[in-house]
């Protein structure tokens, strides 16, 4: 009587675990669902009650898969909305957990003082334990690998789908594994090895797609917090204009004077200090968007120190398809890599040309700069050596790609080309 009460609390046990791990996984283990969650584990045990009743004890162990697995797939799918694929892979990853208590459990059997109330005692023990590890810290990251792709879906339930029908088919409805058969014994030992291989595959290729995506993100706030710190500058000369211009009516006043009393070249050396003055603050006017005129500004005064020659052609459509801050840092970006190249080219050979118009429905946006022959294209993507670079050209083919364009690169015979494509 003894025994079959243990079996009893320990069936009710096994099914407990199963549960509370398979709403770990899910991410419901919450205080507003377990109620919900009660009543599943409450109506599993009338069903399997019924079956024992009906078909005997037997019967509920090999009957398992219809009298509890694919209901608790329904009740999560009914009432915790998860997909179909994502509710089997919670509970089979479940089942496959169920597996570490009983193991562990059965070493008491070559015990010397071996007993079944003692092997119960450490399944309980270890149950909890096992329930704990998973729910404070297996089941978060498992539950959010699960949520990306579908491929990260499919291959996280390689292992615990084939497990499932493994243990069942080799266990419970046949007993093959005992046989000893070679393949058998190490047929989940192979399907663990392919799972880890083909895990470790998706999981870089999608981690690198992630970086890639982070530093991107990275790129155009950082883009962005530039633009602003530029335009902040614009509203400080502004600043500066509005008090020149305040101080207008005493320069103009200083000059009347010196005409008045025949001191033209005063008044003409006078004239010729405040126009130097007013040029060495007053921005170039390349087109009517503030923020990009700005940014052609400062390109345009990085050219002069350098002694560059330089073109800004710029022909603004009147609706554009990127929003300021992309079309800031497209052209931002786009003349930081070609001011960059002509930086390492001796003074005479330096040139920067951009144009950006519309044309047959397009805006288009090109840079044409002079290079030394260390640059090189391959990939579609300008090959840079040096640590730190490279940035630039992955913010530019991200936003003409998000806007359905496409970036263009060349390099050949000292010239370096870029050529943005985007539909109006």
């Amino acid at each position: 009587m003894a025994q079959i009460d243990i079996m009893i609390i320990r069936y009710i046990v096994t099914l407990f675990f199963g549960v509370a791990s398979t709403a770990s996984f899910a991410g419901i283990l919450q205080k507003k669902n377990i109620a919900k969650l009660v009543f599943i584990v409450c109506f599993l045990l009338l069903l399997q009650g019924v079956f024992y009743a009906s078909f005997g004890l037997d019967a509920v162990f090999a009957s398992y898969p219809i009298h509890t697995h694919m209901v608790l797939v329904g009740a999560l799918m009914l009432f915790f909305k998860c997909t179909f694929a994502n509710a089997i892979i919670y509970t089979l990853l479940a089942y496959m957990c169920c597996q570490i208590p009983t193991w562990i459990s059965r070493w008491a059997m070559y015990t010397t003082y071996y007993s079944r109330i003692g092997e119960f005692l450490i399944y309980l023990f270890v149950a909890f334990t096992a329930l704990w590890i998973i729910v404070k810290y297996a089941a978060t990251p498992i539950h959010e690998l699960l949520q990306g792709s579908k491929a990260a879906t499919m291959v996280m339930g390689i292992v615990p789908v084939t497990y499932y029908f493994f243990d069942y088919y080799t266990t419970v409805w046949t007993e093959v594994l005992y046989t000893g058969n070679y393949h058998v014994a190490q047929f989940m030992p192979s399907v663990i090895c392919v799972a880890y291989l083909v895990f470790a595959v998706v999981f870089s290729y999608e981690q690198k797609q992630r970086m890639e995506a982070m530093e991107e993100r990275t790129i155009l706030q950082n883009e962005l917090y530039i633009v602003e710190t530029e335009t902040e500058s614009l509203r400080e000369l502004s600043k500066i204009t509005r008090i020149h211009r305040h101080d207008m009516r005493h320069h103009l006043a200083l000059i009347l004077h010196l005409i008045d009393e025949n001191h033209i070249d005063e008044a003409r050396e006078y004239i010729q200090e405040n126009i130097e003055r007013i040029d060495e603050f007053t921005p170039h006017r390349f087109c009517d968007m503030e923020m990009l005129n700005l940014i052609l500004s400062h390109f345009a005064g990085q050219a002069e120190e350098m002694k560059a020659q330089y073109c800004f052609n710029i022909e603004l459509p009147d609706k554009i398809p990127l929003t300021k801050p992309e079309l800031c840092a497209l052209v931002s970006n786009a003349l930081e890599n070609a001011f960059y190249a002509v930086g390492e080219l001796p003074e005479g050979k330096r040139f920067v040309d951009a144009r950006l118009c519309e044309f047959k429905g397009k805006l288009m946006f090109s840079v044409d700069n002079s290079c030394d022959d260390k640059i090189k294209v391959v990939g579609n993507r300008p090959k840079i050596n040096k640590a730190g670079h490279g940035y630039g050209t992955r913010s530019i083919m991200t936003i003409a790609n998000e806007h359905n364009g496409m970036a263009v690169f060349q390099s050949e015979n000292g010239k370096f080309s870029l050529m943005v494509t985007i539909p109006l």
